[in-house]
């Protein structure tokens, strides 16, 4: 999946964030963008539900889940552009069962935290990609969603969020 539009939009993105960081907030943020990683993905995983075999309805709210997605796409994103990694990322199955690759995905994003790593980025990334068309979320529907959200972001940035 080519993601060149989003890798390049994250970029402006960092920066406009970065601009409005104090300089003790700084220390150890790849420790810390990957704990918020983790929490999106946690959100994400909330919306779709299938890890609640207690549930009977388990109806999929498509636009939070998509927002929650977005979450975890922003986060990725600045990971892979600190390793200028291609935006070319390949989907990474480790199984086609919902909640067999959102256990996969939850061990490539925990990776991160003790060894942040060209190559953990990338499997981390093709993981969560992976993860998301196992619910049906294409191409289109990250770059919308994506998009919505850095606006959201951006607005964020002027409201001094």
């Amino acid at each position: 999946m080519n993601l060149s539009d989003i890798f390049k939009t994250q970029i402006d993105l960092d920066r406009a964030i970065w601009e409005n960081v104090v300089e003790e907030e700084k220390e150890n943020h790849h420790i810390k963008a990957t704990i918020a990683l983790i929490v999106e993905l946690s959100e994400f995983a909330n919306e779709v539900k299938a890890f609640k075999y207690w549930k009977k309805d388990k109806h999929i709210n498509r636009t939070l889940m998509l927002e929650e997605f977005a979450d975890g796409i922003h986060f990725l994103t600045s990971f892979a552009n600190d390793f200028q990694i291609d935006p070319e990322i390949q989907l990474i199955f480790q199984d086609h069962n919902f909640c067999l690759q959102l256990a996969y995905t939850y061990i490539c994003f925990t990776k991160l935290l003790n060894d942040y790593t060209k190559q953990n980025v990338i499997e981390a990334y093709g993981a969560y990609l992976a993860l998301g068309a196992l619910v049906d979320i294409t191409y289109d529907d990250i770059l919308k969603a994506y998009r919505n959200k850095n606006q959201i972001n951006y607005q964020r940035i002027k409201d001094n969020y």
